[in-house]
Formats: C-alpha cells, structure tokens, sequence
C-alpha cells in the first residue's frame, strides 16, 4: 500500500511538471464568453444557443429553495458562508461561489439561468434564455424532502412549472407555433436529479420497501417519464448527468462505517442506478424522432480527482471548508462562520456539496471531455 501511493505521488508530480496535468485557474466572477473560451483553449467554436434550461438538485440548483425556505435554511444556500466567492452574496447556491451550469451558460454566451422562483410574473414573460427550476433535496421521486419536513420541488413538479408558467408565459413572444417550436428544439435541457433518491431518502424511507436494484429500476422509470414530458412538451437536446459518488462525501464518510477512503455500500448502491442510465437515454433517443441525448459521467470525474487529486490541484478531497454549529465539519454550515481559506484546493464546501473549484472542474470536462461523455461532449450538443 505505502508503494502504491509513493507511486500514485510519483505519477502525480511528473503529469504536473510536464504539462499533462488539468490544473485550470477558476476565471473571474464577471468573465465573459469570449474570455473564458480563450481560458478553456475552445478557440474557433461557434455556439448559437438561444436558452440554457436546468432541471436537479442542489448540484445544480441556484435559489429556487432560498426563495422557497427563506434565507436561515441551510438547504437554501442564503446565509453567508454560502456565496462567500459570489463577491460576497448567498445567492441560493449551496457553495462558496458559481455552479457549473453558469459556467455552461458563460460558454454559451447565455447569462445565468434564473431561478424560477425567484422571478416575477414580468420577468416569467421575458426571459427567453432559459430558467432553473432546480431545487436542493429534491429528487425523481415525490417521497424527497418529506422526511427532512422540506418543501422542495421535485423532478415532476419541476416539468409542471416548466409546462405551466414557461411554456404559457413565452409562447405568445413568438410570431408563430414554429418559431417556438424550433426554439426550444435548440435550447439545452440541462439535468443532474437521482442523488438525494439514492441517498438520505433511500436510507430514510425506501429501503424498508425496495431492494436497491428494484429501486434503480423504480427511478428509471419515472426519469423516463419524465424526459419523455419534456419531449411531449418541446425539448430536443437533453444533457444528462449521472450521479457523483456519494459514499465519497465528507458527511457520509464521517458518520458510516467504512474500511477503504469512501463508503462502499453506498458508491455501489450508485453504480447500480447510473449503470442503468446509458440504455434508458439510448433507447429513448432511437424512438423520439429528433431528439438527442447525452450522458455525462460526473461520477468518473469525481473518481478521477479522488485517485489522483495533485494532478487536478486538490490537496483535500474529503473535508468540510466550513463549520457547523456543533464545531465539526460533517453538518450542514452554521450561518456566518468563516470558511477555510484554502477553499481554491478543496473538492467540497460543505460536507455535500462540491467546491466552486469543483464546479468548474466538472464543467469543463463536459464541455470539452468526451471520455465522461456519451455519444458527444457537451459543446458538440450545443452546437448540434
């Protein structure tokens, strides 16, 4: 073992010292498209994408639950140390700073998607590239949140907003049923859901009803359902990810039992879900005419940052950056208490959720990595 990690070291430091590494400064806050292409070397690329649509959790969620839960609640991201790289501003990103979908959206020359909640009735009627409507602790399933007592906004009430305020207030901005029509065939829909199914609520409520392969075969279905109402309703390029490795997590390792770096029984308990996935979007792109599907494995991008974090940047792959209110690192934040201050080399925030680094870690490898895509990157999506 000591000879397997002096040589995981070895490796690391030679791929930083020639160059082969993938240490990429996270840009400016306010950076625009045209910078940040030059930033991630996408030279010569040609995007025309009219609107960016989000559908998850947390991961991608950027205030719908601060909107909803108000600004004390930790799922909500509206507390400071929330936003502490966002100058200064808890915007309802449960991180330090930006989330990789605005990353996304930047390349895309698209600002932010706004969070749906937090929109009034004139800007609903305005908005024409693309909202969020993801929310923390939500999941494919209706049983998400209800055991924390949470209001959250899972993936079928998520499509309901989308059918029932964006597709009623925008399809009048446009002189025909074609135009609107063709938009949303060329908008991205964007969506990372299953990690809070396949975590807490599947520990707390499912497990006592399903064995983790029914339930794997429970959640691809209603995902199913779900993907093919948004087909139903207009959408044509969908951007799937799959699920990170959970028992990875600062909170999982600390209050499971556990003999390797992660907690087996859950990265298993994931691997069984997302092996299921690639066949679910390869069967509904061969029978929805015109629709494109794309997996991202966000999973693999983790699992490579966790065998050989030097080579990424990371010197901690497995801590809390703040505090919570017990003094530890393995709840959620405690409002107004100092994070790290070497935030820039952690994977994690808080004891869930990724880094800003992070964010723009798995971002640019969607974009650009077709190794952890599939059948294409996220760029040749765009620009499909």
């Amino acid at each position: 073992m000591v000879k397997l990690h002096l040589w995981v070291f070895i490796i690391s430091i030679y791929l930083l010292e020639f160059g082969y590494g993938d240490v990429i400064e996270v840009p400016p806050l306010n950076i625009n498209q045209k910078d940040l292409m030059k930033h991630l070397s996408l030279v010569d690329i040609k995007i025309a994408l009219p609107a960016i649509y989000v559908f998850g959790d947390s991961f991608v969620g950027n205030g719908n639950n601060k909107a909803i839960l108000g600004n004390k609640d930790a799922i909500g991201g509206g507390y400071l140390p929330f936003g502490i790289d966002f100058d200064g501003k808890p915007t309802g990103r449960v991180t330090n700073g930006r989330i990789g979908v605005d990353f996304i959206a930047t390349v895309a020359g698209l600002p932010y998607p706004p969070p749906i909640m937090g929109m009034s009735k004139i800007d609903r009627k305005r908005i024409q590239t693309g909202v969020n409507y993801a929310s923390g602790s939500s999941g494919l399933l209706p049983q998400n949140g209800r055991f924390l007592h949470k209001n959250v906004i899972n993936f079928f009430q998520q499509v309901d907003l989308f059918e029932n305020t964006t597709i009623e207030d925008l399809k009048s901005k446009f002189d025909s049923r074609k135009g609107f029509t063709q938009y949303l065939s060329k908008s991205l829909f964007f969506i990372h859901h299953a990690g809070n199914d396949l975590g807490l609520t599947f520990e707390a409520e499912m497990a006592k009803k399903y064995s983790i392969d029914k339930y794997a075969k429970l959640l691809i279905k209603e995902f199913s359902k779900q993907l093919k109402r948004l087909y139903t309703l207009g959408a044509r390029k969908f951007f799937v990810s799959n699920v990170s490795p959970l028992g990875c997590s600062p909170f999982s390792i600390n209050i499971k039992n556990h003999s390797g770096p992660c907690v087996e029984e859950i990265n298993n308990r994931v691997s069984i879900y997302n092996d299921l996935l690639p066949s679910l979007l390869k069967d509904l792109q061969s029978t929805l005419s015109g629709s494109k599907f794309v997996l991202g494995d966000i999973y693999k991008v983790f699992q490579d940052v966790f065998e050989m974090p030097e080579s990424y940047g990371f010197k901690d792959v497995n801590t809390s950056c703040c505090i919570d209110n017990n003094g530890t690192k393995i709840q959620v934040c405690a409002p107004n208490i100092a994070p790290c201050k070497d935030r820039k080399t952690r994977v994690f925030f808080d004891p869930f959720h990724p880094s800003e680094t992070m964010h723009f870690l798995w971002a640019r490898h969607f974009l650009k990595d077709s190794s952890v895509c599939s059948p294409i990157n996220l760029i040749q999506l765009m620009q499909a």
